[in-house]
């Protein structure tokens, strides 16, 4: 009975291994070819560039399956006989979805492939190494395999399993299946000191963990994922590497951290000790790039990827090969990382030999908006720098200045024009930033409103007791205190608990005693009063120029000392508004503030007292927004009682024998602030 020993992952070898969506590929063709002891080759020939066959190797008899997806057979036999020493023949069959290669084996053995053109290429090694003693082949045999595991997270979050390998041909099989992706060593087992589980949950990748065992003679790397996520398999030289990566995780890490773009085309490749020379042209061919090796490189490689962009698998063949490159325009140069640095020490060299021996040209420049002076404080500032460079380093970087060596810069105020001396490259530079810098300055007119509110409440009632009787004969004593009538004299009776200042009076008698009337007067006065001081500084400046405005008073007041006697000095009471602003490239402003505003109170013995309030803060608000930047709000309540000892406490009468005061004083402070930059387009950076 047959039975599935393992799944053998045949990758298209060429760069150019990539499935022609929605065209035909038809089977041409199929020849064997023989090499003497090197093994067979079955070449088959299609009319477009060949797909990526899923591939299975079945024993007794041992056989290998090649099925290709979306493929037609156009042959005139389904069978070709091969009989070498590797394979005996190989029979094709068809359906809707695939066509199917059956290559009868003669024996085991080991298998390569490639693509050339539009030929894919299955190579049959030869394995007359049993005939080899037995010593040496367990010499053989104990340099395949994996010789370490390890894990990593990348640099933008993802998870890289890092496969050490014994020998750059071990055959690896890399499928994803579901949450997982398998990673098949066929023929080859993992150590035991291997074979564990690597929990790596706490790495924040999508991978959370690698399982290592085996399954009969094939090790088995079995990568557990979470979430949404791609992979990428690539092998150089002896280390093969998975790399997942979460896609979200991907964006934002390309937001975070500046990473190398590949947005080249995907390919596979899948080559064993070939010469680097021609993995660079036919990455040149299928990027159709113009690529210039320098003779220097040389050397093999072998290597294993999957979907992986073009330029990056450049770039991971350079980095393997201890390469480097450089574009000029369209052309790429490839050479060994020492040969590039000093090309581009010979090429710095020359320049500054150019620079020496250039000749030396006058350029007039007159500025607009820019002080002369701060232009020219740039511009030997970064002299200087550069010159401290050279005297500290056998290196030449005057090409880093805004002068050269033998350059200088002179000023006329008078007309606010830069006299530059200099060679043309660095009299070019100085321009640019010129035509940069020389801009008019955005203006900002920025408004504060300082509002200042009072409400004042007063409320008295008072009470006064009289004596009054009522005598027609008595006489009328001019001058005296004459109550109900000239004929009635009045008599205090000691309560005097009258309202001041008060708004009205209620008389009325109480109790009459013979000639005598008991009087009680009622006295009440309420008080309301609201008040508002609106105080509006506004100041117009340029962005991030400082501007104050003030307005204020004086107030005198007198000192005195033994040495001077009295003397008399001045406090100030001002009004000021003081403010940075500073646009923001979106449009918003950005402002440093301080606002004072002081006010005299009342006068004592010893001066005016000032009161003064004071804000000071940094705030970001949006062009035209008006915000509160503060405010203090002030309540003061008081309730004052006169009475008489005891009856004041009696309840309810108890009021007639007292005076009640009841007061509430309410300030309040808020402060405003609105900027506005100024529509001007002329001061916009063109």
């Amino acid at each position: 009975m047959n039975r599935l020993v393992r799944q053998w992952a045949m990758s298209t070898v060429s760069i150019c291994a990539i499935q022609i969506a929605n065209a035909q590929v038809d089977i041409l063709n199929i020849v064997p070819v023989q090499t003497p002891e090197q093994g067979t080759e079955i070449r088959v020939t299609f009319n477009r560039l060949p797909p990526e066959p899923q591939a299975y190797q079945l024993e007794k008899p041992s056989r290998l399956i090649l099925d290709f997806e979306q493929v037609k057979p156009n042959l005139t036999q389904n069978s070709v006989a091969v009989l070498s020493s590797e394979v005996n023949s190989v029979d094709v069959a068809a359906d809707d979805l695939r066509s199917r290669l059956t290559v009868n084996l003669a024996q085991a053995g080991q298998f390569t492939t490639r693509v050339e053109g539009n030929t894919f290429i299955l190579k049959v090694n030869n394995t007359k190494n049993d005939t080899l003693p037995t010593q040496q082949k367990t010499i053989v045999n104990a340099h395949k395999g994996i010789s370490n595991i390890d894990f990593q997270r990348g640099i933008n979050g993802e998870g890289q399993v890092l496969i050490q390998l014994f020998d750059a041909h071990t055959p690896v099989d890399v499928q994803q299946q579901g949450t997982k992706v398998i990673v098949r060593f066929l023929g080859n087992k993992i150590p035991k000191n291997l074979a564990q589980r690597l929990n790596v949950n706490d790495f924040a990748t999508p991978v959370t963990a690698v399982d290592a065992y085996n399954e009969g003679a094939n090790g088995v790397i079995a990568i557990q994922t979470t979430g949404a996520y791609e992979y990428m398999a690539y092998q150089a030289e002896k280390q093969l590497t998975i790399s997942l990566k979460n896609f979200s995780t991907q964006k934002a890490a390309s937001l975070a951290v500046p990473q190398p773009k590949y947005s080249g085309q995907k390919v596979s490749l899948d080559f064993q000790d070939i010469e680097v020379r021609r993995v660079l042209q036919l990455l040149a061919d299928f990027a159709n790039t113009n690529l210039v090796a320098a003779d220097s490189v040389t050397g093999n490689i072998s290597l294993r990827m999957k979907d992986v962009p073009w330029d990056q698998a450049l770039d991971i063949i350079l980095k393997a090969k201890n390469l480097d490159k450089r574009q000029n325009g369209n052309v790429v140069w490839i050479a060994p990382v020492i040969e590039l640095a000093k090309a581009d020490e010979d090429q710095a060299k020359m320049l500054e030999q150019q620079i020496k021996i250039a000749p030396i040209q006058t350029e007039y420049i007159q500025l607009s908006y820019a002080k002369v002076e701060d232009i020219e404080k740039l511009i030997t500032s970064n002299k200087t720098a550069s010159n401290n460079n050279l005297s500290s380093s056998s290196d030449n970087k005057n090409n880093e200045s805004l002068l050269s060596g033998r350059g200088s810069v002179s000023i006329d105020k008078r007309t606010n024009t830069l006299i530059v001396n200099d060679t043309e490259p660095f009299i070019v530079k100085i321009r640019r930033m010129v035509d940069l810098l020389d801009v008019p300055v955005k203006q900002v007119m920025v408004e504060a409103r300082v509002v200042t509110a009072d409400t004042n409440f007063t409320r008295e009632l008072g009470v006064k007791w009289g004596l009054q009787r009522n005598n027609p004969s008595f006489p009328n004593t001019p001058g005296s205190n004459v109550w109900g009538g000239n004929l009635s004299p009045s008599f205090d009776l000691g309560v005097n608990l009258a309202a001041e200042n008060a708004a009205g009076t209620f008389s009325f008698g109480l109790l009459k005693i013979s000639d005598y009337m008991l009087n009680l007067q009622l006295s009440a006065m309420q008080a309301d009063g609201y008040g508002e001081v609106l105080s509006a500084p506004k100041v117009l400046t340029g962005d991030k120029q400082r501007a104050y405005i003030l307005r204020g008073d004086q107030i005198p007041y007198r000192t005195w000392s033994a040495e001077t006697g009295v003397k008399t000095e001045f406090m100030d009471a001002n009004l000021k508004l003081e403010v940075t602003p500073s646009i923001t490239p979106d449009g918003k402003v950005q402002m440093s503030l301080k606002i004072e505003k002081d006010t005299v109170g009342q006068l004592t013995d010893a001066g005016y007292v000032l009161k003064t309030n004071e804000l000071e803060t940094n705030v970001l608000v949006d062009d035209g927004q008006t915000v509160v930047l503060g405010g203090i709000f002030d309540e003061a309540k008081t309730n004052d009682y006169e009475k008489v000892p005891f009856f004041g406490d009696l309840p309810v009468i108890g009021h007639l024998f007292k005076n009640s005061v009841k007061t509430n004083q309410q300030s309040e402070l808020l402060i405003f602030i609105t900027p506005r930059i100024v529509n001007d387009t002329l001061s916009r950076n063109h």
